[in-house]
């Protein structure tokens, strides 16, 4: 994991919900508790498991019940308020796969995660962080670019 990489950011998001927040976090787990989530977010693919008493990040293994697939942008939108999760998944901006039972309580799992997030001191910084990783990934595109045009 790199250090702007969206893995890096929720392993520790995690971390600072189950230290500020410990009810929070407790609430969190307990609809998400036996799944595991494939998480493809731009580049990056990892896997969200879940137990009652923790979260842990691991390597996609096809043990997966839930895929879900989007952008670092795509985030940014939806935590801006640019556009709301439903319109997000309508227009395939967020990929979703899995069992409507296990969709519902990985949405209840987001849903207590956001309502913890919000009272995280911490978590104003990791947000910059994830802002700053998308502008990163604008500037690295637009280089390539201009180096693709140059060669044009």
């Amino acid at each position: 994991m790199t250090e702007g990489s969206v893995q890096t950011l929720l392993a520790r998001s995690f971390a600072l919900l189950a230290r500020e927040q410990p009810q929070a976090h407790e609430r969190i787990l307990m609809p998400l508790a036996g799944l595991a989530v494939a998480l493809r977010i731009d580049a990056e693919h990892f896997t969200a498991a879940f137990t009652s008493t923790q979260a842990h990040l691991r390597a996609v293994d096809g043990q997966e019940s839930i895929t879900v697939g989007t952008s670092r942008r795509t985030i940014l939108a939806v935590l801006d308020d640019r556009r709301t999760l439903t319109e997000a998944v309508l227009s395939n901006a967020v990929e979703v796969v899995g069992p409507l039972e296990l969709l519902l309580r990985a949405h209840e799992g987001l849903i207590r995660y956001v309502h913890g997030a919000v009272r995280c001191a911490g978590f104003p910084s990791l947000l910059h962080q994830l802002r700053l990783t998308c502008a990163d990934d604008a500037r690295a595109q637009h280089s390539r670019e201009r180096k693709a045009d140059a060669r044009g």
